[in-house]
């Protein structure tokens, strides 16, 4: 579940980077939305594993890409969300990916 802050407020990511630390808690924006969320529940993990799973070996046979459990994904500053799987090829990873 969920629980979305409108504030009227355009949320970024350097906003969120001032909360402090909360385990358990995800904070994702979505066009300048804030949505807060629990960490999901074991079935739900289990599910995304075996997604991740069958992904990464398709992805090991085929070396088209790379398969990766919950990366945050900045698409701005108004857009961070953290997918629970996500496939991405080589091509995307190299010009996408930090130096964090």
């Amino acid at each position: 579940m969920s629980q979305m802050f409108n504030t009227g407020v355009r949320w970024t990511i350097h906003d969120v980077e001032l909360f402090a630390e909360n385990e358990g808690t995800r904070y994702e924006i979505v066009d300048g939305e804030l949505f807060m969320t629990r960490a999901p529940h074991f079935k739900h993990q289990q599910t995304c594993g075996k997604i991740f799973q069958q992904l990464n070996i398709w992805s090991e046979s085929t070396g088209l890409g790379e398969a990766v459990i919950n990366p945050g994904v900045l698409f701005s500053e108004s857009d961070n969300v953290i997918p629970d799987v996500v496939w991405a090829t080589k091509e995307t990873l190299a010009l996408t990916l930090d130096e964090a």
